[in-house]
């Protein structure tokens, strides 16, 4: 007999095809980017990501959620941040859409907002995360440059 986390049993197949990991968001989309297969996001990670999606009433593209820490040391300046915990993932999405986003992802507990909106549209995008006082300084906003 096998025994899942509860993490794995929440994630469930559909027909075979598409794994969900909540009803808006797939495995492949959580999962780190490098090839690895590895995909450790938190659970209240997954929940305020789900409540944000939910209320923002359309998609949102993630860019980057899980990353390993081979990854992440790789295209990221903070080794071992918030992606290598599961705690954070990139959304692209500019504009008044980003605006929105901020405005609800407050209301869901996110801590930590990073905002790259300069540039191309199809590169603008928002950095969310859940990291506690403990984790780092928290509430902080940034821009990246």
């Amino acid at each position: 007999m096998r025994f899942f986390t509860r993490r794995q049993f929440n994630s469930f197949l559909i027909g075979g095809l598409v794994t969900l990991v909540t009803p808006h968001f797939k495995v492949k989309e959580l999962e780190c980017h490098c090839g690895c297969g590895r995909m450790g996001m938190h659970d209240d990670m997954l929940r305020v990501l789900e409540e944000i999606r939910t209320e923002m009433k359309r998609p949102l593209y993630l860019t980057s959620a899980f990353r390993c820490r081979e990854h992440n040391n790789k295209i990221s300046q903070v080794k071992n941040g918030p992606h290598t915990t599961g705690k954070a993932v990139d959304i692209l999405i500019s504009g008044a859409d980003c605006l929105r986003l901020l405005d609800i992802a407050r209301k869901h507990g996110v801590s930590g907002v990073g905002l790259a909106q300069r540039g191309e549209h199809k590169r603008r995008y928002c950095h969310i995360d859940i990291l506690s006082p403990d984790e780092a300084p928290r509430p902080a906003v940034w821009t990246y440059s």
